[in-house]
């Protein structure tokens, strides 16, 4: 079995809550008028102390929206007594320039807004008219403060059309660095219709890589899949079937270290990281959080050492094999590159941790690795 490293980092969810209706919502977010319980900012703290007392070393402060919350920004501060650097992924609406002036002196390192497209496609992306005109207000808040702001792109049908302009909408906000986040079939986006086709995907990447590669892109982008293999399928299948697999470097670093092992699938959920969610739940990851079976305890009824060292499935998770996997993957001869796709999203079909994942083309038959 795997040694028992300590977590790396941490997704912590301070709330469940949150005031937009995103059709994609990983975590399967509750409305901001259905509230029945939150942590306390008490139990905020002792998680806070136990993250130390763990050797976490990064935590990113989420929901739902933070900033429903209000005593977020005193949560914000208590940053500042502890050692792991701390980022926020917010989708900005509610930030003022008092909620930013604040932000400014906590120990928040970053903020990472949303930005799915020029307003229309945003508004209509966040499910809420008047989102997008709520981010502009809020980024230039933050950005009279000198608070480090990132733009998160949730890549869906809605928005792919729209890449090159949501860039440059990005860019005249003075925001430089981006993100567009592969979405996963999780959560609300398991049940509703919103990931790109395959061919649709394929011909934004290679125009993304055409335009990196020419130094074209006017912000400084990065693709993040779902998997932590050094060949998701994600990024290696559309650059294979275009001949044009050394670009794979322009998207992930060839001399990039794992710390997963050979036979492990590609998933560092309860190996290096693990999510906490608005209720105290612990899961492997933030894209586990709507999957309650895959809960390995909860912080608030059990220390977080415990949770980790000990948890039923968290030993699952690191004892889980490549050789192990079931489904149309088992046969695929370049599993152990790719090492086997996401495993929330597979889990989120199949209810089974070690079934492929059918997102892949190829693992639907619809392609075939050469």
């Amino acid at each position: 079995m795997n040694e028992i490293r300590d977590p790396y980092y941490v997704d912590f969810s301070v709330t469940p809550y949150c005031n937009l209706k995103c059709s994609f919502c990983s975590a399967s977010a509750c409305g901001k008028y259905s509230k029945t319980y939150e942590i306390s900012f008490d139990e905020v703290k002792d998680i806070f102390n136990q993250f130390d007392e763990n050797n976490i070393m990064r935590v990113s402060i989420e929901g739902g929206e933070p900033f429903l919350r209000s005593d977020i920004l005193d949560i914000l501060e208590l940053v500042n007594n502890h050692m792991f650097s701390c980022y926020i992924n917010t989708n900005g609406t509610l930030i003022t320039e008092e909620i930013a002036k604040r932000i400014s002196t906590s120990g928040v390192e970053k903020i990472c807004i949303s930005i799915d497209g020029p307003e229309e496609v945003h508004d209509r992306s966040r499910g809420i008219k008047g989102t997008f005109k709520k981010v502009k207000e809020a980024v230039g808040y933050l950005q009279k403060y000198d608070v480090p702001i990132d733009a998160i792109i949730t890549l869906t049908k809605i928005n792919a059309k729209y890449m090159i302009e949501t860039f440059d909408v990005i860019k005249n906000m003075g925001i430089n660095n981006v993100a567009i986040m592969l979405l996963a079939t999780v959560g609300e986006a398991s049940k509703n219709h919103v990931s790109i086709d395959y061919s649709e995907w394929k011909e934004v990447l290679i125009n993304l890589t055409d335009l990196k590669k020419e130094n074209k892109l006017p912000v400084n982008l990065q693709i993040v899949h779902t998997g932590e293999s050094q060949l998701p399928w994600e990024l290696y299948l559309p650059l294979m079937e275009a001949g044009r697999e050394e670009d794979l470097s322009m998207w992930i670093p060839p001399n990039i270290t794992s710390s997963l092992e050979e036979s492990d699938f590609g998933c560092t959920a309860g190996r290096d990281n693990l999510a906490i969610d608005g209720f105290g739940n612990v899961f492997g990851c933030s894209l586990m959080i709507s999957s309650m079976e895959l809960s390995a305890g909860n912080v608030l009824k059990d220390k977080l050492s415990n949770i980790w060292r000990n948890s039923e499935i968290f030993q699952m998770m690191r004892s889980s094999k490549l050789d192990n996997i079931e489904g149309k993957c088992k046969d695929c001869k370049l599993l152990y590159k790719c090492k086997g796709g996401c495993r929330a999203c597979a889990y989120a079909k199949s209810l089974n941790y070690k079934f492929s994942d059918e997102r892949c083309p190829v693992c639907r038959g619809e392609r075939i690795w050469s």
